[in-house]
């Protein structure tokens, strides 16, 4: 007789246990992660109060081929606003950086986004995750770096119109390295 209550007491338990309770709401399975993943930054580097224009020195500038005077200007692009300053160069070659400081979303913007046509490379600067962006225009190069919760530093440089044009892979080589001596003045300040 025990045996029998002990199995009716299971049968009912199991039942219990997979019936449906109406009104309750069963948790979503957690969506899959989209976009590129890029490894954690070595610390916060947070761009608040930074001086774009002040984030090449003139020795940095001259190394460059950076001639020209810094100019800033405030970037209202989606995505990348926040402050932001262009400096040309003429000597040896035509080019014009661009340093955008993006405090208002982080760089998820970039690597979440379905809408982005630029081919993307992960790379790192100075132990910063960074993307390399190279878009269908062959005219520049982009490299953004992740330096603090929503916020990165976007890196342009763009060929200035001279003939030849400077190829798109020499554009990206001298991306990366004004974004090297960007980061360079940030960790020294």
């Amino acid at each position: 007789m025990r045996r029998v209550l002990l199995l009716i007491a299971t049968a009912a338990l199991l039942a219990a246990c997979s019936a449906e309770t109406p009104g309750r709401a069963e948790p979503a399975p957690a969506p899959e992660p989209t976009g590129l993943a890029l490894p954690p930054r070595p610390h916060e580097l947070p761009l608040d109060g930074v001086d774009p224009c002040a984030l090449l020195t003139p020795d940095q500038r001259a190394s460059l081929g950076l001639d020209g005077d810094p100019v800033p200007y405030r970037s209202t692009a989606p995505g990348f606003a926040g402050p932001a300053c262009s400096i040309s160069g003429f000597e040896p070659r035509a080019v014009a950086v661009g340093l955008a400081l993006a405090t208002g979303n982080g760089i998820e913007v970039l690597t979440n986004s379905d809408a982005l046509t630029d081919e993307i490379t992960p790379i790192t600067i100075a132990g910063f995750p960074a993307i390399l962006a190279r878009p269908k225009n062959p005219d520049f190069c982009s490299v953004d770096v992740d330096v603090a919760d929503g916020q990165f530093l976007d890196v342009q440089f763009a060929d200035g119109g001279r003939l030849p044009p400077i190829p798109q892979d020499q554009l990206c080589r001298d991306a990366v390295e004004v974004a090297e001596q960007v980061l360079t003045t940030l960790l020294s300040r």
